[in-house]
């Protein structure tokens, strides 16, 4: 049984600049991010970088895990998203 792992720079929703922050923090691949969690994962590059503009990268993020484009999320699960990063922020 040989297992697939995607690199997370080919991962949907991933950018350079992001796949380079989760690399930092140890999430090197999509199967990685899916075992960590959207909110797990973005709460330990929140962590790393305080300053990074939070929002875009925890709906890519979710995007990544759920399989498609972070647009594509429900606008219920894009609101309370955004909810909790306001709230985490606070």
């Amino acid at each position: 049984m040989s297992t697939t792992i995607t690199p997370i720079e080919r991962t949907p929703n991933i950018g350079p600049l992001l796949a380079a922050d989760l690399r930092a923090v140890g999430i090197d691949s999509l199967e990685a991010l899916m075992r960590v969690g959207f909110w797990d994962a973005w709460l330990q590059l929140r962590r790393a970088n305080p300053e990074r503009d939070c929002v875009p990268a925890c709906l890519s993020l979710a995007g990544a895990v759920a399989g498609v484009r972070w647009n594509h999320l429900p606008p219920r699960v894009r609101a309370d998203i955004r909810q909790r990063v306001k709230a985490a922020r606070a």
